[in-house]
């Protein structure tokens, strides 16, 4: 008997023709050739079903792996922005590490110009205490003089400390701030390197 590889109606008259005449089949040859039949039926429905589970387990992959992707985009995608503003942020504080460095250059400046006017004052005191001690200066011209170097000295003390806390932009040391609508001079970038 030949083997009955597909279980279809076509196999099943090409299987019974095969076998000889086909009204004269014995009980028991129908039944094996029933059970070869089913048998062929189930394995068939097996490999089948088999076939959809390996494809529905592709489709799940295939599902897990676009879900996977498209985390992985996402978080790619948000790293991307954080990182961007980050360097933002970074140079936001190199911007303002400038500013801060120009503002104490400037404050240097100030201080270094006071301190040499102060220099300067005392220098001129030895001097003319020296020259007063020899008879060449008299002591009223000693007090002339010291009082208005003195006077000099204070007005450029006074005139410092009232630019700083009255007409200094407190962002940019060097620059003036103009009333309450700022003339925009104080919008400029720090010019210290």
């Amino acid at each position: 008997m030949p083997d009955v590889d597909y279980a279809f109606p076509a196999v099943d008259a090409t299987t019974a023709a095969s076998l000889g005449n086909a009204g004269a089949l014995s009980s028991a040859s129908q039944m094996s050739l029933m059970n070869r039949i089913k048998d062929a039926e189930s394995n068939n429905f097996l490999q089948n079903m088999n076939a959809s589970d390996g494809a529905s387990n592709n489709m799940l992959t295939y599902g897990v792996m676009l879900s996977r992707n498209k985390t992985i985009d996402d978080i790619a995608t948000d790293l991307t922005k954080k990182n961007e503003n980050s360097a933002n942020g970074s140079k936001d504080t190199y911007i303002r590490q400038s500013e801060i460095n120009e503002w104490q250059a400037q404050n240097k400046l100030d201080t270094l110009f006071f301190l040499q006017t102060l220099f300067l004052f005392f220098t001129l005191m030895v001097v003319l205490m020296f020259l007063r001690r020899y008879g060449i200066v008299s002591n009223g011209m000693l007090w002339l003089i010291g009082g208005l170097f003195t006077l000099i000295l204070i007005g450029i003390l006074w005139n410092r400390a009232s630019y700083t806390f009255n007409s200094r932009d407190p962002r940019y040391w060097n620059r003036r701030f103009i009333g309450l609508t700022d003339s925009g001079l104080s919008a400029k970038s720090a010019t210290c390197q």
